[in-house]
């Protein structure tokens, strides 16, 4: 049935939602807003990760598979496709900490070109104009 192409459609939206968890905040310098769907991306992940869960994209896709009368591999999503000749426990460390560190370095970034940007707005914007206005 459509179990298989579904289970390649949540493949996909899986890798999607890391590449933004990892991308996101980079792409928040240049587009503030996106900070606001960032963050949840990040906490939903922290909170996945604290709590050792399976996420919930890789249950859904192992569902699918075996619904479609595929094999369903055993570990999670990032172990499977992403980091398949890294022993399991260094993947429990290096995979969080990598997320954390890519996400602190983005962020820094994103607030310290904030402050930056908004300093420079200041000292070119006519006087009278600045004030009551962020």
């Amino acid at each position: 049935m459509l179990y298989a192409p579904a289970a390649d459609l949540v493949v996909i939206a899986h890798a999607t939602f890391i590449a933004f968890l990892l991308a996101g905040g980079f792409l928040a310098w240049r587009w503030p807003r996106v900070v606001w769907a960032h963050l949840p991306t990040v906490v939903v992940t922290a909170i996945v990760f604290a709590f050792g869960a399976d996420c919930p994209l890789t249950n859904l896709e192992k569902y699918l598979r075996r619904q479609a009368g595929e094999r369903a591999y055993r570990d999670g999503f990032v172990a499977h496709y992403l980091l398949p000749m890294v022993p399991d426990g260094v993947r429990t460390f290096v995979v969080p900490v990598f997320v954390v560190v890519v996400s602190v370095a983005a962020y820094a970034g994103y607030v310290a070109r904030r402050r930056r940007t908004g300093v420079a707005r200041e000292l070119t914007a006519p006087t009278g104009s600045a004030s009551g206005r962020r």
